[in-house]
């Protein structure tokens, strides 16, 4: 089994000398070897900077194969820092070409680098635990090749083009799994058993919006004529005014809470529409969408979807909204069970310095309005009672009346219970220990909230929250709502998910839509109950 130590020692490698190289390399036979090939990568680098790109890319490829000679020389678990330096220098290489304008050579030499970065086998997981700025350095490569791709799919023909297109899609799954694993420190892949395939989803348009420095690249992919098909637009606007963009819509969609009449977030709001949805909205109709499902990245983690606005309409009086963190990592639905089984945790009460929710007892009766739940109440709601309510019965909804915090550090997330915090880790344990060893359909969290002065690592942890409690689906707030109107959505949300003919997504577009036509019609009351997940 091959660990990735590679991952921990990256951050040393991206500022190392050849000096520090001679520190931690660790047999003296091996040593030589490989600082030879560390002073070579090194040369090609400072001719890089210096553009004199032929003599880099000579002192490139001498580092790569006097780094893989090298390799052959250590003992096994220390051949990982040699990997460390390839990836570098093959990552250098791919620049290189890049700057040659020798788009195919760049391609490979990025494909190759993201190869030992990434696995195929994925019998690692990553030890980069709460490394965020490891994690946004690897990210610009991840980000370079699919740049690359998309520039080559550009010059060919819409059929043509599609190898490239999914390449790219590709490569911005495998960064958002790697975005996932490095936040939870921990492998994901093997808890899918099924993942989901959009393409036999009536009606549903699955969206990559990808941030690049310049500009904003979306690829859209659903059936077309029974086959799996990506379109591709671009937006001419940057990385950097998007975020700004972002920023100021949700502080603008905060303020509502003190002002029901603030319209303020609309140009924010139509601006964003103009670049996320307006350039696929003609293929969008033509083709019947009703629910677009959002794999979104970076900032756009922390966008509410729901709230954008095309100047006359929020987008949930036309299309159902929701998200995944990737397609890779989202299950499919089972089997519809002849009963809905539901466990209702609830704290109703002032526990653990944290203010009672005073609406928590009517958002219990709204519940049962709907189901006949199984209730862990105050004192009963604990980790001990959770796990055993789990090990007696096999349950398809879970629904947690409680605090809840999503931080950027996964350490301080938690679902607060009656004696004590439940973190990720401890949830995941629990439900994974249970005798029934299903996924729940559907985990609600109606009283969550996340970091002051997040950009997208709190709703990245969010994004993965139903993946560590084994659910197909998440519903959660993407900030503190009021709870009262907390209480409206839960209640007509589980309305219409009684219906048969309408999916979660739907559900929630249904629920949303009366709570716009009600007195809580600021989007700062609905639009940050997000479906996170499967969305069927």
């Amino acid at each position: 089994m091959r660990i990735l130590f590679i991952i921990g020692i990256f951050t040393t490698l991206l500022a190392c000398t050849s000096h520090q190289a001679k520190e931690i390399s660790p047999l003296p036979k091996a040593q030589s070897a490989l600082e030879e090939a560390i002073s070579l990568g090194k040369s090609g680098e400072q001719q890089e900077n210096a553009r004199h790109y032929d003599e880099a890319m000579r002192l490139t490829r001498q580092a790569i194969f006097k780094t893989q000679a090298a390799r052959l020389q250590l003992k096994a678990k220390e051949r990982n820092l040699a990997l460390a330096w390839l990836i570098r220098w093959h990552w250098q290489l791919g620049r290189i070409f890049k700057a040659q304008r020798k788009t195919d050579a760049a391609i490979e030499a990025y494909q190759q680098a993201l190869r030992i970065f990434v696995p195929d086998e994925k019998d690692f997981q990553w030890k980069t635990k709460g490394k965020i700025s490891l994690y946004k350095k690897m990210r610009q490569m991840f980000l370079q090749l699919t740049d690359l791709l998309l520039q080559r799919a550009a010059t060919k023909s819409t059929h043509h083009q599609q190898d490239d297109l999914w390449q790219a899609r590709d490569t911005i799954e495998k960064l958002k799994v790697a975005g996932l694993e490095n936040y939870f420190a921990e492998c994901f892949t093997k808890k899918v058993k099924k993942p989901i395939d959009n393409f036999n989803a009536p009606h549903t348009a699955v969206i990559y919006p990808i941030l690049l420095p310049q500009r904003l690249e979306l690829l859209v992919s659903f059936p077309l004529q029974n086959q799996p098909f990506i379109f591709k637009r671009t937006v001419s606007v940057s990385e950097k005014t998007v975020g700004t963009v972002i920023q100021n819509f949700l502080a603008q969609l905060r303020r509502g809470r003190n002002n029901l009449k603030d319209k303020g977030y609309l140009n924010n709001a139509q601006q964003l529409y103009n670049w996320l949805i307006a350039p696929l909205l003609p293929l969008l109709k033509q083709h019947d969408i009703k629910t677009l499902v959002f794999v979104p990245e970076d900032i756009l983690n922390a966008l509410p979807i729901a709230a954008l606005h095309d100047g006359k309409k929020f987008i949930i009086q036309e299309f159902a909204v929701a998200i995944t963190p990737t397609l890779s990592l989202t299950e499919s639905t089972g089997e519809a069970p002849s009963e809905t089984k539901m466990l209702l945790n609830a704290i109703t009460k002032a526990v653990l310095n944290y203010p009672k929710l005073p609406y928590a007892k009517k958002e219990i009766k709204a519940v049962k309005k709907w189901y006949r739940p199984n209730t862990l109440l105050n004192e009963q709601f604990t980790p001990t009672n959770f796990a055993e309510r789990l090990k007696t019965s096999r349950y398809d909804l879970i629904h947690i009346i409680s605090h809840a915090e999503f931080a950027e550090n996964v350490e301080n997330s938690f679902i607060l219970t009656h004696n004590g915090e439940l973190n990720l880790n401890d949830l995941q344990n629990l439900i994974e220990s249970s005798r029934h060893n299903q996924s729940i359909e559907l985990l609600t969290l109606s009283a969550c909230n996340t970091a002051k002065g997040d950009k997208g690592w709190t709703a990245l942890g969010l994004s993965g929250v139903a993946l560590k409690a084994g659910a197909r689906s998440a519903l959660a707030t993407l900030w503190k709502v009021d709870d009262r109107a907390t209480l409206h959505l839960i209640d007509k949300f589980y309305s219409h998910l009684s219906s048969p003919h309408l999916s979660k997504a739907q559900a929630l577009q249904a629920a949303q839509q009366e709570l716009l036509e009600s007195f809580f019609h600021h989007p700062f009351y609905w639009a940050s109950l997000a479906l996170i997940g499967n969305w069927l």
